[in-house]
Order: C-alpha cells, then structure tokens, then sequence
C-alpha cells in the first residue's frame, strides 16, 4: 500500500510541471484553468438567479415582454462585439497572450453591472424599474455572456489536442459545477428566509459570488496559451500540396512536405501577403468563412435548436408551485431536487471522455439528445396538470428534469468551436475565432431569444405572467391552471426544437478522423511549434537513445535541428514540432 502511494503522489509530482506524452497541458495549469472556471461559473449562474426572461419579471415586477426584449437587446450586442474582438485577438499578442487580456479587462465591468442586476431595487413607479432593468440587465447579459463565450473558447486556446480538450472538459466540468450545486442547496432555503423580500436575499448572494468569482478568474494568468502560428496564409496551396504528397508518397511524407513548404518559404511575396489580410472587411471574412462547411451546418443545427432548453427557463417556477401546496414548503425542499436534477450534467461530464473516444461529436450530441427529447415531449403531452401537486410531482418531475439535463452538448460546442476553428485555420492560414464564436455562440443565443419572442405571442394568450406569482405564499388555483398550460407549451417547443437540432447534426462532416488529420497539418506546418510545450516521452527517449549513439552533441547539449543537408524538411515537421530543448531523462 505503501508503494501505491509514493508511486502516486511521485506521478502526480511529475505531471505537476510536466504534461502527460502526447499532451501539452501540465497539472498545475489544469488546476489553474478548473479555478478561474469555478469563478466565471460562481459568477453566472448567480446571474441566472435573476436575469432571465422569466424572472427579470419576477423580480423587477415588470410585464413578461421587457425579459424577453433585454435579452434580445444584450445578445444584439454581443453579436456585433465578438466579431470585432475576435479579430483584435488574432492580430495582437500581449505578455499576457492574445486572449487572456480580454478576460482581465472584462472583470472589473463584469463585477459592476452584475451587482447592479442583483440589487433590483424596489422602485414605486413601474415605470423606473423598467428603466433600471434595461440598463443594468443589458449590459450584464452582454458582459456574462462575453465572459462565458471566453471560457468556452479557452480549451481550445490552451492545447490544440482535440482530445486533450475534451478530456479536460470533465474535471473541469466538475470544477464548474461546484457553484451551481452549492447555489442549488442554499438558495430555495435564503429565498424562503426572506419571503415577502426576496430581493434582499439576492443581494446577498449577489455580493458573495462577485468578490468569489473575481478572485478565481485571475487565476487564467497561470495557464499557458498555445495556438498554432502560420507564415503562409494559402491554406489552400497547402492542401493541395498535402494531397499530391499523400498520393506520390503516403501521409509521412504529405506531412514533411506541408511543413517544409511552411517553415523555409519567408519571401517578400509571403510578408506583403501577410500584411494585406492583417484587417479584413467584412465581405472578405465571410468568403473565409464560406469555406467551412461544418460550420454552416453546426451553426444550422444550434439554431434550429436554439429552444432546446427552453424549458429551462422555466424550471425553477414549475418546482415552486408543483412540488408543494405552498411556495415556502416548496422552496425549503427545492435544494435536494436541484441538486438532483443538477447531477445529470455531472453524468454527462463523466461519460465524455469515453464517448470522444468512440464516437463523432455530432453523433454524441445526438444519442444524448434523444434522451432530452423524450423527458421534454412527454412532460409536454402528459400535461404538468395530470402530475399530482406534492410528492408525485416532485418524484415524477425532478426525474425528467435530470434525465433531460443529461447532455453534454454544452461540454462539447467549444471543443467543437476549437476544430472549426482549426478547419478554418487549415483551409485559409486564419483561424477566424471571433466570427466563429458569433455563429456558434452568439447568434444561436439571440435567435433563441427571437423565437422565444415570438413564442411570448402564445404565452400571452395563455395569460402567463412571472410578475403575478411574485411573493404569494398560497398561489391561487386559476393562476396555478395558467401556470401548468403555459408550462406545457414550453416543454412542446422545446421538443420540437430538440428534434430539428437532431436531423441536421446527422449532416455534420467533420469526423474525429478529420480533425486529427488537420490538427497533424497544422503542427507540421506551425512556426512556433517549439513554444507549445508538448510533452512526449517516447521522443525524449528517441532523442536520448540517438545521443548515446553519437549522433548529437557528445556535451548532452540539446540537438536545435537537423541540418538542411541531412534531411531539413524532415526535421522542420518532427524536430522543431517537439521543442527546441529536450529536458533530462529521468
């Protein structure tokens, strides 16, 4: 037993500054990345406590419509700022790197608006909560949502393995939903201790999370950025290039080719090439982006799909006025269903990595939404009424709930982001992150909102208004009817978007063969591939056993590259992809 454990704590000594053979990312900066994810996450899903389009109105005591133009008019923003920092990041690097700089300056405004959002102060006059919550909510919306589409976009920041990055995705996952689970016990029993002025309760947690959240976020300072960087922007020669290669002489030789053509080739012709496509029109970007078609076909799929999770909106009213006959009972016993309902996230964190490595990304999104689909359409032709109020309610709803949050589609849209992102590296020299993120990320979001909006037409006929149920300890019978109708609406739309998302992901080309194809293009062709800091030990031991045969310094002095007389092609797709410096051997 003995052994095991200094075995242990030696491996996990080693990987603390040393990533795993084939990996880039070492222990310590996995921690560092699970830290400033647990603060972005404390961060919003404490704003999801209040700013959605269901309880902007339940806290603000506004009609129904202003939650779901706030957050059309957030989204709208955000689809104009993305693009546009997305190109800043790919044209400067900093000290900090190229994106962490945007996470850091984003803080401090992050940190304001969202206390202002929770504050929802209890105006008089209708008229001036309106006014306060479009100028607080919209902001926050903008900022979070800019804030949680960085986190999404930084595993693919941090190592350009695809699979590394899907395998993060769960310690990770776990990491982030520390906050939520921690809020999903607490919350219902802080709300039911201030019943009569939950407002108040709010600001607490408002509080709480923002000087937790900041702390954690400053942590991304201690991970690593690692993109690949290429001199030549005609990804479509390369291609070209690659495949004659492949048909003369196999993949090996395609690759040292690519990487050779890369590497060597710093023409004057080159640089003003460069240079020209430094600032792109907008026009120019989106014939980029014509080129990539996986993206088009995810980008169909997430909106045609954006309603989902629709039904989450609606969650924590359905527990509140289902699972008992009062609204303090309900909420005093809401912790452990959250909890549980919560927890299928988790299970969907821990099947990922096995799923990955069996399956395409699209058909994993697919099996797993088949399984939301049917908690979701049989939840909305039962008829939340049919489901006894009380116990029943809170056994046969929180298991749906957690049968239809076990989904790991959100897990998987930045992995997927990175290997477009890397797709669109590959065919046109740029990666084109800020537009890609917009189409994946952004949009998707702000026609949810859309269709949400139009959905309000349907649930304005039904009468349902979130400001109505506000504070009442025994919710009258007509208004529980108008609750569960417009309830079982949202579990119908959710369901045919559901089963719109499916149909069209069975389109997605992009396989895993694919994307590790491109990714071995990209490294071979990459001129900064010596910075990414890949650890591979059977190639530590290569270069040793070559040392000890007389083939490198006899001092041990690490072998900076072949030469071009021995093969420099060669050395410029393996040798410089490796790092320039081989540590010691242990």
């Amino acid at each position: 037993m003995k052994e095991k454990v200094a075995k242990l704590f030696s491996t996990v000594k080693a990987m603390w500054d040393k990533p795993l053979e084939g990996r880039y990312l070492n222990l310590k900066e996995v921690l560092s990345f699970g830290v400033y994810s647990l603060g972005n996450s404390w961060i919003y899903n404490t704003i999801m406590l209040v700013i959605t389009i269901t309880y902007i109105p339940y806290f603000y005591g506004i009609e129904a419509i202003h939650g779901y133009i706030i957050y059309i008019g957030g989204s709208l923003i955000n689809m104009f700022l993305v693009p546009l920092i997305g190109q800043a990041m790919e044209k400067r690097r900093t000290k900090w790197g190229r994106y962490k700089p945007y996470i850091l300056f984003s803080l401090p405004l992050l940190a304001l608006f969202t206390m202002m959002a929770m504050w929802a102060p209890q105006y008089s006059f209708e008229t001036d909560r309106v006014i306060y919550a479009y100028c607080s909510c919209v902001p926050v919306i903008a900022i979070s949502t800019f804030a949680n589409n960085m986190y999404q976009t930084m595993p693919n920041v941090i190592t350009p393995n695809t699979q590394e990055r899907a395998d993060i995705m769960t310690p990770i996952g776990l990491i982030v939903g520390f906050a939520p689970t921690i809020m999903n016990v607490i919350v219902g029993p802080i709300r039911s201790a201030f019943m009569g002025q939950e407002y108040m309760a709010m600001r607490i947690i408002g509080a709480i999370a923002v000087v937790i959240g900041s702390v954690c976020v400053m942590f991304i300072l201690k991970v690593k950025e690692r993109v690949y960087e290429l001199e030549d922007n005609n990804r479509e020669l390369i291609e070209a290039q690659a495949a004659a290669k492949l048909a003369e002489g196999g993949e090996e030789g395609a690759l040292a080719e690519i990487a050779e053509n890369n590497l060597i080739e710093e023409t004057a012709q080159g640089a003003e090439a460069s240079r020209q496509t430094d600032k792109l029109s907008f026009a120019e970007s989106m014939r980029l982006l014509f080129k990539n078609k996986p993206l088009w076909i995810l980008f169909a799929a997430l909106v045609i799909g954006s309603l989902r999770e629709f039904w989450m909106q609606f969650q924590p009213l359905a527990i509140q006025l289902r699972f008992a006959a009062t609204t303090t009972e309900a909420l005093n016993i809401s912790g452990v269903p959250n909890t549980i309902i919560g927890f299928g996230v988790t299970v969907s964190m821990l099947l990922l990595p096995f799923c990955t490595r069996k399956l395409n990304k699209n058909w994993i999104i697919i099996l797993f939404s088949c399984l939301s689909l049917l908690s979701t359409a049989i939840l909305g032709f039962v008829g939340f009424e049919n489901i006894p109020q009380g116990t029943t309610s809170a056994v046969v709803i929180t298991i749906l709930f957690f049968l239809a949050r076990i989904n790991p589609t959100y897990l998987l849209i930045p992995v997927m982001l990175g290997d477009l992102a890397d797709y669109q590296q590959y065919k046109t020299g740029r990666r084109m992150e800020g537009h890609i993120q917009n189409f994946i990320m952004v949009i998707p979001v702000l026609m949810s909102f859309v269709f949400m909006l139009c959905g309000w037409v349907w649930q304005r006929d039904i009468g349902f208004e979130p400001s109505n149920y506000t504070d009442i300890e025994v919710v009258p019978q007509y208004l529980q009817d108008i609750a569960t109708q417009w309830f079982n609406a949202a579990f119908l739309l959710s369901a045919a978007s559901i089963l719109g998302m499916i149909i069209i992901l069975m389109f997605y080309p992009l396989s895993k063969k694919k994307v590790e194809e491109i990714t071995e293009v990209l490294r071979g062709a990459s001129v900064n591939a010596d910075e990414m800091g890949e650890g591979d030990l059977d190639f530590m031991a290569e270069m040793r056993g070559t040392e000890d045969n007389g083939e490198s310094a006899d001092d041990g002095a690490p072998d900076d590259g072949a030469s071009e007389e021995s093969g420099g092609a060669e050395a410029c797709g393996k040798l410089d992809e490796k790092g320039g410096e081989l540590p010691e051997k242990e």
